[in-house]
């Protein structure tokens, strides 16, 4: 049989029955869509670069690993700093008074610096015409095992309040 008789007999075959015709066109599209198909997974499994799937997947699975390592380390680092900062002076208040009645100028001062758990130190001066001098005391938890003055009170108050 010649290549020429063949045609004509398929030719004749699907023009004479319609679900030959049918068959033939479907047979076409899934060819088709085979090929599709077989190049979309041969650049999959090439990867972007030529290389193939599994190099690509080694690589993003060692990037997450020194990412995931990063994170670790910087949230260790944020723990520190964040104690670190608990424990810095966050309140300064200073109060300035007159210990002799107004006949100074409100030369003396007391001031407290405290962090946010109210632990620290509040300093007083108090001036007079002989000189000046200087007091501190210890703070914890904005209070003091020595006697306060009202105006270091205040100060430690002061700073408390600015601290809420």
């Amino acid at each position: 049989m010649q290549f020429t008789e063949f045609a004509t007999n398929a030719y004749y075959a699907m023009t004479g029955n319609p679900l030959t015709t049918i068959l033939v066109f479907f047979t076409i599209v899934l060819l088709a869509l085979v090929f599709w198909l077989s190049f979309r997974l041969d650049r999959l499994t090439r990867g972007g670069d030529g290389r193939s799937i599994e190099s690509t997947l080694t690589a993003l699975s060692e990037r997450l690993k020194k990412v995931e390592s990063h994170a670790v380390g910087a949230t260790k680092r944020l723990h520190d700093h964040e104690s670190r900062i608990t424990r810095s002076v966050r309140g300064i208040s200073v109060k300035r008074f007159d210990p002799f009645g107004g006949s100074g100028g409100q030369q003396s001062f007391a001031t407290a610096f405290v962090n946010e758990q109210g632990d620290g130190v509040v300093i007083s001066g108090i001036h007079s015409r002989d000189g000046v001098r200087v007091y501190a005391k210890e703070v914890k938890h904005f209070s003091s095992e020595r006697e306060l003055s009202e105006e270091e009170r205040e100060a430690i108050q002061s700073t408390q309040s600015s601290l809420s």
